[in-house]
């Protein structure tokens, strides 16, 4: 079956979905109800879990769990894929057009190996939703001693490596144009799909948000993961420093290592609500405050900055990565250098103090720009249609 045919069948091995994943979760979401609303192509999502299983969402929509152990502690928590030979024998089975893993390790060296020993003959792709290289190895080999030294021994020839793998599939989707820029500067073919956000915090009508009034309390949150690379310590430091000021009130959502330091918190002015599945609920959450947090320097898009916006939250974050490109696309003054707590603070005190109803409409306009997630899928559609053409249509 080729892209010019009546339709085609994609088949995703997604080894980050889980019912507590972030972004990740967002995007494969996205996916099912952009399939689940046509009748021309089948998707298939392969997925890690305690036991093996089927569920169809709809005549073209179908979720395989696979096993795979916990990798974290909590409930619902990240999962290993370990049966392999579940993957390789569905993937044998459907014979899809396009196999797209969001894993570059275990699962993509897998998906790499089923398509040199020519098991696969469809188009391989590899949807690159964050950088390990920048997000964890550099941020080690930059941390305590000997840092030239595991530079010259570990970070560059597993850099090195890493992009040389990265460089044989048919295609690397990403969602930024720094991404993209970075992965082709180290030889990767990458094509960018920018993303949008779900269809309801476009739909739905955000709160008036007045300017600056005496007396008006300004509402802060962070809503992410409670991870280092994720800039959580730039919160910590912030979460103390709000409390002297008696017009500022805190909330902090999201799991990770950080959160026993969040949880033990006491303060009238400071929240921390855990894990918020329901995106209904994190839409309410973010109409109850007035600016986002996003300190996090290597978002490979950002989508939680982009859903603030939508619902009109001035946003605070890194000019770094996806988070800074989105920024500067506002023409955002609230930015901050990435890993300097002074700037971040700098960077907040501004936005307590600015115009909130300008702002606010600034938002809205620039994630309506963006346009929606269900529409951001049909890009990504589109575009493996092309590769697959361009490739000859083969099929596994």
């Amino acid at each position: 079956m080729t892209a010019g045919s009546a339709g085609m069948t994609f088949l995703d091995v997604g080894t980050y979905f889980s019912n507590r994943a972030g972004g990740i979760r967002t995007y494969h979401l996205a996916k099912i109800a952009y399939f689940r609303s046509q009748s021309a192509h089948r998707y298939l999502l392969v997925y890690p879990d305690a036991r093996h299983g089927l569920h169809r969402e709809g005549p073209t929509v179908t979720l395989e769990a696979v096993y795979g152990p916990k990798i974290s502690p909590d409930r619902n928590g990240y999962r290993l894929l370990l049966d392999y030979f579940r993957v390789l024998r569905t993937i044998r089975a459907m014979r899809p057009d396009v196999v797209e893993v969001g894993d570059p390790f275990l699962t993509g060296l897998l998906c790499l190996l089923v398509k040199k020993l020519g098991l696969y003959r469809g188009l391989l792709a590899c949807f690159f939703h964050s950088d390990p290289i920048l997000t964890h190895l550099a941020r080690w080999a930059d941390q305590g001693r000997a840092r030239g030294l595991k530079r010259q021994l570990v970070l560059r020839p597993l850099g090195t490596l890493f992009y040389r793998v990265q460089r044989a599939y048919d295609v690397t989707v990403v969602a930024s144009e720094v991404m993209q820029q970075r992965l082709t500067a180290n030889g990767v073919r990458a094509c960018r799909v920018t993303l949008g956000v779900a269809a309801m915090f476009l739909d739905t009508a955000a709160p008036e948000r007045p300017r600056r009034s005496g007396g008006r309390q300004i509402r802060l949150l962070y809503a992410g993961r409670l991870n280092p690379e994720k800039g959580i310590e730039l919160v910590k430091d912030l979460a103390a420093r709000i409390q002297s000021l008696p017009d500022v009130a805190m909330t902090v959502i999201g799991r990770g290592p950080a959160a026993p330091h969040f949880a033990a918190i006491d303060h009238p002015r400071f929240r921390y609500l855990g894990f918020v599945e329901d995106p209904a609920q994190v839409m309410a959450i973010y109409d109850e405050h007035d600016i986002l947090l996003a300190p996090g320097p290597f978002d490979s898009f950002g989508l939680v900055v982009l859903e603030a916006m939508a619902r009109g939250l001035v946003v605070v974050g890194t000019a770094e990565a996806g988070t800074g490109e989105v920024l500067r696309r506002a023409g955002s003054p609230f930015t901050f250098r990435a890993g300097d707590e002074d700037d971040f603070y700098r960077a907040v005190r501004l936005a307590i103090d600015c115009d909130l109803a300008a702002e606010a409409a600034r938002s809205r306009s620039v994630a309506a720009a963006f346009g929606t997630l269900e529409q951001a899928m049909g890009r990504l559609v589109e575009l493996y249609a092309a590769q697959v053409a361009r490739c000859g249509g083969h099929r596994g």
